[in-house]
């Protein structure tokens, strides 16, 4: 099952890897045992989510829903939102946006206030390096701590606690 295929570049002289997850919510096939490959073979350090500078979506919405519920509420430590504009726009305009946008604002606190914003294209060599120190931050902010196998383990084994609750107690309650 290889339909997350990391692409492995260098970004302002950083070798990355990108996995696109864009998309992945709505599948009806068990990706569980994909991520649990792809946080075991790659060391994730960051999870970036890119919204569209002034507008937050139903699916932005649920794409940060559906990154805690597949990866836990810790994951949240390790995710950037990187907001993009078209080039004729001002990145400027972001306190401005959070100010106005209850939603957005939300957003980044639930993120420990962590964004950077580029132009879609992400050809600024200057924006990309601002944005692999931001990286760098977080990674040394979280004690150089990784998204771990055992972290999404844990994740996995919690949802099997309460499906297994969830499965006795309506057991329980059909018995009485």
């Amino acid at each position: 099952m290889s339909i997350i295929v990391p692409l492995h570049m260098k970004i302002s002289g950083f070798h990355a890897s990108v996995i696109n997850l864009i998309g992945l919510h709505e599948t009806a096939l068990d990706l569980h045992p994909l991520f649990a490959q792809l946080v075991d073979e790659n060391e994730i350090i960051a999870f970036i989510f890119v919204v569209r500078l002034g507008q937050l979506t139903d699916t932005d919405k649920m794409g940060i829903k559906w990154l805690q519920r597949v990866f836990g509420d810790r994951v949240l430590q390790f995710v950037m939102i990187l907001f993009t504009y078209e080039s004729q726009e001002k990145s400027d305009s972001i306190i401005d946006d959070l100010k106005k946008n209850s939603a957005l604002e939300q957003l980044v606190e639930k993120c420990g206030g962590r964004y950077h914003t580029c132009s879609k294209n992400m050809n600024s060599q200057s924006e990309m390096r601002d944005l692999i120190n931001k990286i760098e931050h977080l990674f040394i902010e979280n004690k150089q701590q990784r998204y771990t196998s055992e972290m999404h383990n844990t994740v996995l084994r919690e949802k099997g606690d309460v499906q297994n609750r969830k499965c006795h107690s309506g057991k329980n309650t059909d018995l009485v």
